[in-house]
């Protein structure tokens, strides 16, 4: 456990040079700017979470760059530790980025005197990192398989590729009433909401789990 915490507390320093200023500014600009206007909470939610998606490549840039992956193995660390201290630094960003986006959405809306749900706001949060988790949880065994600069472009496709089968999807089944569906869906997460807890947890944690597990077994036969 001790390294694990370690690692992920290393990987938060390999990232803190990047958090600059400037980078801040953009970062506020574009949020308050979709704040004072009619968008809804889950864009400025996700905006602010796409920003871990983003920094979540960073320890493997600096790591590739600085060839900070030998130096690991000159410190008490094997590839399980790497690898799962890795994970860890990914969903702490995650899980961070949710809560300063809730605060950011409390404090906006309340200075804008717009009304705040917490439900709406918290289940928004929850949707978007599940979704954002899922994108990492591809992107990662790629960047343990073929390390930053071979990987960025991969890495990112599925995200491109998301809307274009989606659209794929929706224009196949056209005769589909997919909002009756979505709705329905909706209602019997409602009406049922332990066992939907439930299932979208093994889910999730079963996705994460394979991802893991297979970034590991990348990573093992890796050289550096």
């Amino acid at each position: 456990m001790s390294k694990f915490l370690s690692f992920v507390k290393l990987d938060f320093i390999t990232v803190k040079p990047y958090l600059s200023y400037k980078n801040m500014l953009i970062f506020l600009v574009v949020v308050v700017a979709l704040s004072s206007g009619d968008t809804g909470g889950a864009v400025i939610i996700g905006i602010i979470m796409a920003f871990s998606l983003m920094y979540s490549s960073y320890p493997f840039a600096v790591g590739e760059k600085n060839a900070i992956d030998q130096l690991y193995f000159t410190l008490p660390l094997d590839k399980h530790s790497v690898v799962l201290g890795r994970y860890g630094f990914v969903l702490s960003l995650d899980v961070l980025s949710g809560i300063l986006a809730i605060i950011f959405i409390f404090i906006s809306q309340t200075v804008l005197q717009k009304p705040f749900s917490v439900p709406a706001t918290l289940l928004t949060t929850l949707a978007l990192f599940v979704i954002y988790t899922f994108f990492q949880a591809i992107q990662l065994p790629i960047y343990f398989k073929l390390g930053y600069t071979k990987a960025k472009f991969l890495a990112y496709m599925p995200i491109a590729i998301f809307p274009v089968v989606s659209i794929a999807v929706g224009s196949r089944f056209s005769g589909v009433n997919w909002m009756a569906s979505v709705y329905n869906v909706l209602i019997w997460i409602s009406n049922n909401q332990i066992i939907a807890i439930v299932i979208a947890t093994i889910t999730w944690a079963t996705i994460m789990l394979i991802s893991y597990c297979v970034s590991l077994s990348f990573y093992k036969k890796r050289e550096f």
